[in-house]
């Protein structure tokens, strides 16, 4: 089923860069976790990425409900472009460990920037094998942030 998606999610994303006149190779791949992943190599990254990333989000958004419609169920996948979430996420994970090294040895709890859901919850999955440290999501979207503690 994931296999006969691939293509159509590579038209699909071929389309609309054509559409947008943007420049850009589409691969789309499965990741070590079966998980789709789309990544555009593109000159053009920066308009694509927009601050923080909210361009990209927002394509993605549109993709997948391109997508939703053309198959008539939902998929998951990731969009990136130029490996910026994969950065990213490698970011967060470094990011998650300093700061349980620092939530435990300040004995306090630390509050992170706001941030999307997915990049919190990259938060809490790192830090959910650190003995000794919680994690809990705080606020209203987009304020929303991870608090990181020590436990008791």
């Amino acid at each position: 089923m994931i296999d006969d998606n691939l293509e159509t999610i590579k038209e699909v994303v071929g389309h609309l860069l054509e559409k947008m006149d943007f420049d850009g190779q589409v691969l789309v791949n499965k990741d070590e976790r079966e998980e789709l992943a789309v990544n555009i190599q593109t000159e053009e990254a920066g308009f694509l990425i927009g601050q923080s990333g909210v361009n990209l989000d927002a394509f993605q958004h549109l993709i997948k409900v391109i997508i939703g419609k053309k198959t008539g169920q939902p998929i998951h996948f990731i969009i990136d472009i130029n490996n910026y979430r994969k950065h990213r996420i490698d970011l967060l994970r470094e990011l998650a460990k300093d700061i349980a090294k620092q939530a435990m040895l300040k004995r306090t709890a630390l509050v992170l920037q706001p941030m999307p859901s997915y990049e919190r919850r990259i938060i809490h999955t790192v830090l959910a094998e650190y003995p000794g440290i919680n994690t809990e999501s705080v606020g209203q979207e987009p304020e929303r942030r991870v608090v990181v503690k020590p436990t008791p």
